[in-house]
Order: structure tokens, then C-alpha cells, then sequence
């Protein structure tokens, strides 16, 4: 209100004055009660309600979880009778190195004509050296003695280039991008410090692509086999795309995973998957 406005309430007396007061007290208790309500709706989190963790916001400090497991009593690490995962000695190493004893370390006598008696053993596990491994696959070219024509040996079916990188290694680095969930870049720049192979981030988009699509004939077996089975788990959870929020629908059983991104969660979600409309319990 202007200077004005609240003079000439004064003015009015006594009761103009008592008017306005409750008029903005009414106002601001209502003000109060709406603050106090979207605090409450943003400090809402999978933690304190019954929202789902995908709906938490990005937020610089979120509150701690809270385990719900109950103390066993046990003390911390390995129990009793666990059969843990200590390196052990196997009885045919790869590689046996013998380190010889030239000399009497006491008397300084020579012992090179001398046999051994016995061995100190000690073994360490390592990686091999790793390189690339080239392989050159040549296809014959015959001429036929009696009617004259050439005739040239097919190709493996995964080698259409004169040069390319072979499956095992297109399967690493899409085993490095779509599981590990390493950045293209990194996940080059990885397999160019181990093998020393300066693959880019388009070559490995390809061997995703071929994957994608080679994994068509199995994505229909397992949706063949969820329909056969007489129980089946759906559920979904957010997970954003990008930077875009999707849903992860599932349908699975204690052998079989199919999993399906859709920009919606509920029916129309379900129908695009396939396996819901068309599952009947026996």
C-alpha cells in the first residue's frame, strides 16, 4: 500500500485501522501456510515418501540412505569357514624361471657343475604382454583347366574389408561403452594405451550397430520364452536419455531379462513392449 492509502485508513479511525490489520494478517497467515506447503512438496524425496528414487532431483547434497538391514552381530569381514579368494600356487604354471646359484655364498666355492637339491618356489600372477594379433586370410584364385573360368574362394563372413579390427576386439570395446559405461573417447583412448590400436569413436558405434542388430534373433527368443513361462515380474524405473527422462520397463524371470526404453510408463509403454498384451496364465 502507498504512503497515501494508509493515511486516510488512519484518518477513517479506529476501526478502518483494525480492518486493515486483520485483513493483512488473514493475508499473510494464508501466505505462510502456501510457503509452508512447497517447502514441504520440494523436500520430498525417495527417503522420506513413497516416491521412487528416479524422481529425486540432481541436488548438490542429498540425504544419506537409510539401511534398513539388521544388525547380525557378526564381527566386520570374512566369517569363519568362508572360503575366501587367497592367491594359491598351481602345480603347472605357464612360465618356470630358475634362478641359479653360482657360488658358495660362505666359502665362495663354484657350484655351476653342481645339480640343485632342491627349489624355493614362489609364483606371481600377471597379465601377458598384450598386442594386437593380425591375421591375413587369403582366398585361392583358380583358373578352371577346362572351360577357363576364375575361380575365387569366399571370404569368413564377419571379413568384408581389406582391413579391419576383428570381433573379439569390436566386442571389448562395446563391452567397455555399453556395460562399463566408459565414454567413447575413454573407451578409445583405453584401447589405444593397452593394444595400441587407434580406433575412433564412429568404429565403435558401428560394432554397437552390428550388435544391436545381430541381437534382434535373441531379443525374440527371450520375448517367445517370457510368454511361455507361467509367471512373469514387470516393473519400471526412470532413466534419462539424453539428458531426457524415459522409462526402463522389464519383463523378467529368475533366468531371463527383457528390458525396453519408453518415454511413458504406463499402458501405451506396455502395449509398444509386446509382452504384456499378448502374456495369458495358463
Amino acid at each position: 500500500m502507498e504512503r497515501e492509502e494508509i493515511l486516510t485508513i488512519y484518518e477513517a479511525g479506529p476501526e478502518a485501522v483494525i480492518i486493515l490489520i486483520n485483513q493483512l494478517t488473514s493475508r499473510i497467515a494464508e501466505l505462510e501456510e502456501r510457503i509452508k506447503s512447497l517447502e514441504e512438496r520440494l523436500n520430498k524425496n525417495s527417503s522420506n515418501s513413497s516416491k521412487p528414487p528416479s524422481t529425486d532431483a540432481y541436488a548438490t547434497k542429498k540425504p544419506k540412505p537409510k539401511s534398513r538391514r539388521i544388525k547380525s552381530g557378526k564381527k566386520v569381514g570374512g566369517q569363519k569357514g568362508h572360503p575366501g579368494t587367497t592367491l594359491r600356487m598351481v602345480d603347472n604354471p605357464d612360465e618356470i624361471v630358475i634362478h641359479k646359484v653360482d657360488q658358495c655364498s660362505h666359502c665362495h666355492t663354484s657350484l655351476e657343475d653342481k645339480e640343485a637339491k632342491d627349489y624355493e618356489r614362489r609364483q606371481t600372477f600377471d597379465i601377458p604382454p598384450v598386442r594386437l594379433y593380425s591375421t591375413e586370410d587369403r582366398a585361392e584364385i583358380k583358373l578352371c583347366p577346362k572351360c577357363g573360368h576364375i575361380n575365387t574362394a569366399d571370404f569368413p563372413e564377419d571379413v568384408t574389408q581389406s582391413v579391419q579390427y576383428g570381433l573379439r576386439l569390436r566386442a571389448f570395446a562395446v563391452y567397455l561403452h555399453d556395460y562399463q559405461l566408459i565414454p567413447y573417447d575413454r573407451s578409445c583412448e583405453l584401447l589405444s594405451d593397452v593394444y595400441g590400436c587407434e580406433i575412433s569413436p564412429a568404429t565403435l558405434i558401428r560394432a554397437e550397430n552390428e550388435c544391436f542388430e545381430g541381437l534382434e534373433e535373441f531379443e525374440n527368443v527371450i520375448k517367445d520364452a517370457l510368454l511361455q513361462s507361467p509367471v512373469i515380474h514387470s516393473d519400471e524405473t526412470g532413466v534419462r536419455i539424453k539428458g531426457i527422462r524415459n522409462w526402463l520397463h522389464v519383463a523378467c524371470t529368475a533366468n531371463m531379462t527383457y528390458y525396453f526404453a519408453h518415454p511413458k510408463r504406463g499402458s501405451e509403454a506396455m502395449d509398444d513392449m509386446g509382452i504384456l498384451p499378448n502374456y495369458m496364465v495358463l
